[in-house]
């Protein structure tokens, strides 16, 4: 992503395709379906989209699946802003925004890894009645996610940068923002694993609420058994002089 906000105040009418612009299927692609020409901060409403459509349902597939949709959508960034480049007649233009998309997703699939993990929440002080006072920890990692890719893409710290410069035409549009969501992805995982293992050591610590019943259900079972064994015991040392046919039955 190079120079987004300059590329569309630049492009002499900020917010909506210029009149040699047509919405070709890459410009569509590449504007993801328009949201690029936004009136203000393009990129930003990209990431916003990625994340609605991440909440909506995305989170619930397998992480396989996940990942090669992902792939899929990277592979058609690239053809989509190689050709939407052509069409609108700057590199990385800031209309250009399936790059943020893309990233954005990439943030947010540690997430796809704790999606069937309850990781608890906290309430705020006050106002425990109401709706918002219920925080999950889920959204709190959303959020994590947005806001850390948003700062990877704007700041541009080293392995960010060196993507960007690394390759050219749409590769280089979308090389970027991987990056910057690989990286926003590790920062999301710092506070998913001490919640998850401050979680999972709360349950080990806590007693398990079904041992006292367990233990009072099989305590009078062994009891039976063993009543069932002394009694076979005794019965069979008894003499059987009431078994006719057999030598000694009618000593008496």
């Amino acid at each position: 992503m190079r120079a987004k906000a300059s590329g569309a105040a630049d492009s002499g009418a900020p917010g909506s395709p210029s009149a040699s612009t047509h919405l070709s299927p890459a410009v569509w692609v590449a504007t993801a379906g328009g949201v690029g020409f936004g009136p203000w901060a393009p990129g930003t409403w990209g990431a916003l989209l990625a994340v609605v459509a991440f909440c909506l349902g995305l989170y619930h597939l397998h992480a396989a699946v996940y990942g090669l949709f992902l792939a899929g959508l990277a592979a058609l960034g690239v053809w989509a802003s190689t050709a939407a480049e052509r069409d609108l007649g700057r590199h990385d233009d800031g209309r250009i925004v399936i790059d943020e998309v893309v990233g954005q997703l990439v943030a947010l699939f540690p997430l796809v890894l704790l999606h069937d993990v309850s990781l608890g929440g906290f309430h705020l002080p006050g106002l425990e009645s109401t709706p918002a006072g219920n925080i999950d920890f889920w959204w709190l990692l959303v959020v994590t996610g947005f806001v850390a890719f948003r700062w990877f893409d704007i700041r541009k710290p080293g392995p960010v940068k060196w993507a960007e410069e690394k390759f050219e035409r749409g590769a280089g549009v979308m090389a970027d923002d991987v990056v910057a969501g690989s990286l926003a992805a590790v920062v999301v995982m710092f506070p998913a694993y001490i919640i998850v293992a401050t979680k999972l050591s709360a349950e080990l610590q806590a007693p398990l609420p079904s041992a006292e019943p367990a233990g009072q259900a099989v305590l009078p079972l062994v009891a039976l058994w063993v009543c069932q064994g002394v009694g076979r015991h005794f019965r069979g040392s008894k003499p059987s002089a009431s078994q006719p046919g057999k030598p000694g039955g009618a000593a008496g």
